[in-house]
């Protein structure tokens, strides 16, 4: 029985693993039509797949002036903490779009390890004296 099992099993996982390719190659061709995702793939670091969840996200980038406007849609935008007299540190929001947070994240890595200029700002925001 046990063996039957795993057979079915495996059975399934292949049909999924049919169904996500097929998914990926429908969500790639419709992602090309939209406009701005091939300059996003011309990107050294950056794949398909992450383009689409950013614009699945993000929708229309050409409705944003700004960089720091995707960055408060995404709550990466610094807030301080503060009630009265008493004032906390400074972090991140954290508010709006968790989805759109965690790809950013996700999709940085890559970036920082193959993208020449990405690394180059990586290395002077860590490294960076803070003055206080």
């Amino acid at each position: 029985m046990a063996k039957r099992e795993l057979e079915a099993n495996l059975e399934q996982y292949e049909l999924y693993l049919k169904q996500s390719e097929q998914l990926e190659i429908e969500i790639e061709v419709l992602a090309f039509q939209v406009p701005g995702v091939k300059d996003m793939v011309s990107m050294k670091g950056l794949g398909i797949m992450t383009s689409a969840g950013f614009i699945a996200e993000v929708s229309d980038i050409k409705r944003f002036t700004h960089p720091s406007q995707i960055q408060k849609l995404a709550g990466l935008n610094l807030i301080e903490n503060s009630s009265g007299k008493h004032k906390d540190k400074t972090s991140i929001s954290k508010r709006v779009r968790a989805r759109l947070r965690a790809l950013l994240f996700r999709v940085i890595m890559p970036l920082v390890s193959k993208n020449k200029e990405f690394k180059m700002l990586h290395e002077y925001y860590t490294n960076r004296k803070v003055i206080h």
